[in-house]
């Protein structure tokens, strides 16, 4: 208990919240269009059977722009790491386009990009214990980092430019002597802080968040979160940031884009996204969003169909969950699925990945009904998504 409970103002109004503006984004900086990643599997033991396919993303399409913050979010399996792989470098595609700043580079791997794209492009990845090196000392890692990125010419000059680089540390609100240590004598919030702090260490203009914050508790989410957005809105950096925590991609996205089985099913600004929902998809994500609010009825919407658990879907599966709109506005195909293949083409229809208006066009969803605005629940969705 308060040993100074009597001491307390009670009447006094509380504390206002530090407020930011929004920086206004800036022009395209990086391009998808029709982006597709497959992956060849084996059918039978020991390699033999038919080869199959996995379609781990299928019509990507959307544009980032200088100092946006677009939120990619999707049940695990849909994709969203396949792509930033791709993104990277780690892997390149099947097909498609991915234009960074105007320049093709879907069909080069990392080992031959040049120095200046690798260090435009950088990721935090979702685990920090498995991110560090831990036979080399934070400073050291940043070193190595800016050798690769070829600043410098010598130890000596990279020293020099390191100690210019201790501000990574301030700005990740880490002390300077952190640059001595090693990983083994960083908690998981500081090493993920480090991560950033290496990320950045290159200028980069892009960066992939691949859900930063999943493997840190509560609290520490917060102030990496905070942390991100601090640094992007120094550098006006394109933030992706890959996430299924809705309430966190809520509090820091400009733009939210939402993907099922590879593809978009729908992408607009935030408060588009969240209320309401275009995509049944989308609906159901959003409520499983848990509310604080006992007044709000709630009713969890749970999806029928194919899910993306499965590794190579046949032909007859629903590509997209069926529609729960009204049957007097909704093709049969789409909410009748049917296991023999009846209707197949128009239920991909449904799902296919719908073209990005970017942050003040139309916003696009793959959806029959989409223009009605349907609301299919008697869910508040507006409640659970403020």
């Amino acid at each position: 208990r308060c040993l100074r409970f009597a001491e307390i103002d009670w009447t006094l109004p509380p504390k206002a919240a530090k407020t930011t503006e929004k920086l206004p984004v800036g022009d395209v900086v990086l391009k998808m269009d029709d982006l597709r990643k497959y992956y060849k599997v084996s059918g039978g033991l020991f390699g033999g059977g038919d080869t199959k396919v996995v379609k781990a993303n299928e019509t990507l399409s959307f544009e980032a722009r200088e100092g946006e913050t677009l939120a990619i979010v999707g049940e695990s399996g849909c994709g969203k790491s396949t792509f930033a792989k791709v993104l990277m470098g780690l892997e390149t595609a099947t097909s498609g386009q991915i234009l960074l700043y105007n320049q093709d580079i879907q069909d080069i791997p990392i080992e031959q990009r040049s120095t200046d794209t690798v260090s435009s492009v950088q990721m935090v990845f979702q685990n920090p214990f498995d991110t560090l090196n831990p036979s080399m000392t934070v400073g050291r890692q940043i070193i190595r980092a800016l050798e690769i990125f070829g600043e410098g010419n010598s130890d000596e000059e990279r020293r020099n430019r390191m100690l210019e680089l201790l501000d990574l540390l301030d700005l990740v609100k880490l002390p300077r002597a952190f640059a001595e240590r090693m990983p083994r004598q960083l908690s998981g919030g500081q090493k993920q802080r480090v991560g950033i702090a290496r990320a950045f260490a290159g200028g980069a203009k892009i960066v992939v968040a691949d859900e930063p914050v999943s493997a840190l508790d509560v609290s520490v989410q917060a102030a990496v979160t905070d942390l991100l957005m601090e640094i992007q809105r120094k550098n006006r950096t394109t933030l992706l940031f890959i996430s299924h925590d809705l309430s966190i991609v809520r509090y820091l996205s400009d733009r939210v884009m939402v993907m099922y089985l590879g593809h978009v099913v729908e992408i607009g600004s935030t408060d588009q996204v969240f209320s309401p929902p275009y995509h049944p998809y989308t609906e159901a994500l959003l409520s499983a969003v848990p509310i604080a609010d006992t007044h709000v009825e709630k009713k969890r919407i749970v999806l029928e169909g194919e899910g993306s658990g499965q590794p190579v879907r046949p032909r007859g599966a629903a590509d997209g969950y069926p529609c729960r709109g009204p049957p007097d506005q909704v093709p049969p195909a789409a909410r009748d699925p049917r296991p023999d293949g009846a209707g197949d083409q128009d239920r991909r229809r449904m799902t296919k990945g719908p073209r990005d208006g970017g942050p003040s066009g139309p916003r696009p969803a793959a959806c029959y009904i989409a223009s009605t605005r349907c609301s299919t629940t008697s869910t508040n969705l507006s409640s659970m998504a403020s």
